[in-house]
């Protein structure tokens, strides 16, 4: 009977911080107007892996598509460093405090893959940074559209993607 009662008291605790997380989010009637912005700032997070390489070309094509409104000043590219697997590793912080806050400070942000570790790999047992960012910016929906013609599928999936229930 204590394990059903402590279950209760952990699925509990997991709903009081969804009721609150969507309390914050009601509260929030702001939204960002990117037209009354000065500046967009551009985060990039090229995570580790292959990240780095896929960052590469997706800041060329950037660089090229944007080139006037960089070159103004209007939009501000802003590399972000510290999430590679071998920093959190060695910080044994998933996403690193100081690199958090530096994406908060961006108005949009791209992000390469970055490493979950997984039993037998030479990482500690780190949870999933790409699961604390979305928790951290409440991105709390993931859209999959599945459009397959010859088959007559044109689906679109929303999967909850906080994984609080899974952390």
């Amino acid at each position: 009977m204590d394990a059903v009662m402590e279950a209760k008291e952990k699925f509990g605790e997991l709903i009081r911080s969804e009721f609150q997380r969507i309390e914050r989010m009601k509260s929030d009637n702001g939204y960002t107007d990117f037209d009354k912005l000065d500046k967009i700032v551009v985060g990039v997070l090229p995570g580790d892996g292959i990240g780095p390489v896929i960052m590469k070309q997706a800041l060329r094509v950037l660089d090229n598509l944007l080139a006037p409104e960089i070159k103004s000043g209007r939009i501000e590219i802003r590399t972000i460093e510290g999430m590679t697997i071998e920093n959190r590793a060695a910080r044994l912080q998933s996403l690193p405090d100081d690199v958090f806050e530096e994406i908060k400070k961006c108005n949009v942000l791209i992000k390469g893959p970055m490493v979950t570790p997984r039993a037998g790999e030479p990482w500690p047992n780190l949870v999933s940074a790409n699961s604390l960012l979305r928790r951290g910016l409440d991105l709390f929906a993931a859209v999959r559209p599945i459009r397959i013609p010859d088959k007559n599928i044109d689906w679109t999936f929303f999967r909850e993607n906080i994984e609080g229930e899974y952390i």
